[in-house]
């Protein structure tokens, strides 16, 4: 039987949440007392509900990943989620009522638990100002097998917008908006300089204060123990790899799982 009691924290994102991993777990120790029971189903390029591909790895839709049985199957715990990166299944061409389809169940599922959510809104002010000549360059860098256009991304970006905050209100999660300064000529990665203002925006939004001369990084140790972390199932050239989880634990007893 546990002897600790440990706050639980759901992640769910891609790239923004996966480049800042680090960092953001740093933050969320210093924000709750004790070890942490952290799931997160991230991953670059990744989708709320389809299998997606970057490079050789594929990973499967949030809305069908492992998390949710690992949730049903854990202890009752004090719950804390987040929910983020919603632009690539725009530019996959997925409609917004089905995008909006997984995220509501995903919420849905969340507050079974009691979740206290968080709902990071899309980059509007950055959408909005980027150039055609911009959008083509990122298109093809980053999603280079997609051919949606510009107009289309821009017109579900602001309908997504507004699904996403009165499902929100709905259900009484936290809404945070991105300033436009936070992007350069990436339209959806948060710049590396602006990402731990970024990431304090967002974290605070569930409403706790950091213990005071709480470290707003991680022990060597820690960071170490983040590298090379693998999700419960993917796949990699073509071949289903499968990893136990939790995928690690810091110094403090913080646990890690990936889906």
């Amino acid at each position: 039987m546990e002897s600790v009691q440990r706050t639980r924290v759901v992640l769910l994102g891609a790239s923004n949440l996966t480049l800042a991993f680090p960092l953001v777990v740093a933050r969320l120790r210093a924000l709750f007392p004790g070890p942490l029971e952290v799931l997160a189903a991230i991953g670059h390029g990744r989708s709320y509900g389809k299998p997606s591909r970057v490079l050789f790895r594929e990973l499967p839709g949030i809305a069908e990943c492992g998390l949710w049985r690992a949730l049903e199957a854990g202890p009752p715990r004090e719950t804390f989620a987040l929910l983020a990166d919603f632009g690539n299944d725009i530019v996959y061409g997925s409609e917004v009522d089905e995008i909006a389809g997984w995220i509501e169940r995903d919420l849905a599922r969340l507050g079974m638990h009691g979740a206290r959510t968080v709902v990071v809104r899309p980059p509007l002010t950055s959408v909005d100002r980027l150039s055609p000549l911009r959008f083509r360059v990122a298109r093809s860098l980053i999603f280079p097998s997609h051919r949606i256009d510009l107009a289309t991304v821009r017109d579900r970006v602001r309908e997504l917008d507004g699904r996403l905050v009165a499902m929100a209100r709905a259900r009484e999660a936290a809404i945070v908006e991105q300033p436009g300064s936070w992007y350069g000529f990436d339209p959806i990665h948060i710049r590396k300089a602006r990402r731990g203002e970024a990431w304090e925006a967002f974290l605070s939004a569930f409403g706790r204060e950091p213990a005071r001369g709480a470290s707003k990084s991680l022990p060597r140790a820690d960071r170490r123990a983040l590298w090379g972390l693998r999700p419960e199932r993917r796949r990699w050239m073509g071949r289903e790899q499968t990893h136990r989880q939790p995928c690690a634990e810091l110094l403090d007893g913080t646990t890690i799982a990936l889906y």
